[in-house]
């Protein structure tokens, strides 16, 4: 069985985060049970179709112009894809979102009558999405979910949110993200260093200006542990200039996880790989300061991660931090915007060592029933159903 997954920004290699880790760790894992993933990556400087390039785990991608939900449909825009789809013989298609990606499902269903999968992902909150405020782009939604064969949620509240677009619980399936949790087995038991964590993308709604106004009161308080920010983003330049009005002795560009230096906001840059398996393994506790009032999570892999490392944790109060605490998750839990209780939960971890120890040993164990390759069962079990329909 060949499955397309259509995914509406470019990539390769180097792309990060979301959805393109959710295709890194699944699409290699379905190869084993015999699905073929093949990738639909949209890039606004392309007019026909280019690749394939092949991602690790030997998945091809190919490139090409990404239909704009609309009312007019662009034939010069859909061609690219219909031609993937006749080339290698798709069977069914995986939107990889419900408006852009999931309109473009609809359409080549309408073409070629391939039944296609949606998958829930954050593109549908208001909170994340002003679009998805207006009446025309909800109706699009409604439409798209409407044809499509199967439904799929990353969580709960994932689903609540594509229900209240339109209800398809006869046909929807809650699917979680996953972790590959023998990748991360020979970094659990790392030996501490004495930092704090936020990793994730430099934006506004990731929160990551919460610990910068919080580091103050811990270094008020006699701590000389150093908080580390690895990411890139668009709010970089803001917080490096945040640091130093705080009067914060800023590091950016910083590589050499070896020795961290005390008393210092240290930015890493984007990390990947094995850096950031030891980043996050070495740490003495991982914060996670999404804000939901700009950003909602539709799932935060980095929480897992976090969870395979056997760390401890201080999250924002979001309805995903409090989907996987119905899973397992320990964290300590705090009012996103109040920079005091953060102050004083990261006082509470950095002071009680035995209270760090548990916590993680808890998340470990509590991961397992993340790991990818059952997840990868589920969703060949999907894919068989929408074949089918």
């Amino acid at each position: 069985m060949r499955v397309l997954f259509l995914f509406p920004r470019p990539l390769d290699a180097r792309t990060s985060g979301g959805v393109a880790e959710f295709l890194y760790s699944l699409t290699p894992l379905l190869n084993d049970l015999d699905v073929e993933p093949v990738i639909y990556a949209g890039d606004k400087a392309l007019s026909k179709l280019t690749g394939p390039v092949s991602l690790p785990g030997k998945v091809s991608v190919y490139s090409g112009p990404f239909l704009k939900p609309g009312w007019f449909v662009s034939r010069r825009r859909l061609a690219p894809v219909l031609e993937l789809c006749r080339q290698t013989k798709i069977d069914v298609v995986h939107a990889q979102g419900t408006y852009t990606a999931g309109f473009l499902a609809m359409q080549i269903r309408k073409q070629l009558h391939i039944p296609y999968v949606v998958t829930s992902h954050n593109d549908i909150l208001e909170t994340n999405s002003r679009r998805m405020k207006r009446w025309n782009v909800k109706q699009r939604c409604r439409n798209v979910l409407k044809h499509a064969s199967i439904v799929t949620h990353l969580t709960s509240i994932m689903e609540d949110a594509s229900h209240r677009l339109l209800d398809t619980r006869e046909k929807s399936v809650t699917i979680g993200n996953g972790i590959d949790c023998s990748a991360w087995q020979a970094y659990a038991g790392l030996p501490e260093q004495d930092y704090l964590l936020g990793i994730g993308r430099l934006e506004r709604g990731k929160g990551f200006h919460i610990l910068l106004d919080m580091y103050p009161e811990l270094l008020a308080r006699g701590v000389t542990t150093s908080l580390v920010i690895a990411g890139k983003g668009n709010a970089e330049k803001e917080l490096h200039d945040q640091a130093r009005k705080l009067g914060l002795n800023l590091i950016t560009d910083f590589s050499d996880y070896s020795q961290i230096p005390e008393k210092s906001v240290i930015f890493t840059g984007y990390v990947r790989g094995e850096a950031k398996q030891r980043l996050i393994a070495q740490s003495k506790c991982i914060l996670f300061p999404t804000q939901p009032s700009l950003w909602e999570e539709a799932f935060s892999i980095a929480q897992l991660e976090a969870m395979a490392a056997g760390k401890a944790m201080i999250a924002s109060d979001t309805a995903a931090t409090r989907y996987l605490q119905s899973s397992g998750l320990q964290a300590l839990v705090v009012e996103p915007e109040n920079v005091n209780a953060w102050a004083s939960q990261a006082l509470l971890l950095l002071r009680d060592n035995d209270l760090r120890r548990q916590s993680g040993m808890a998340n470990l164990r509590a991961v397992f029933q993340f790991d990818w390759r059952p997840i990868a069962r589920q969703y060949r079990d999907v894919y068989a159903r929408a074949s089918r329909s």
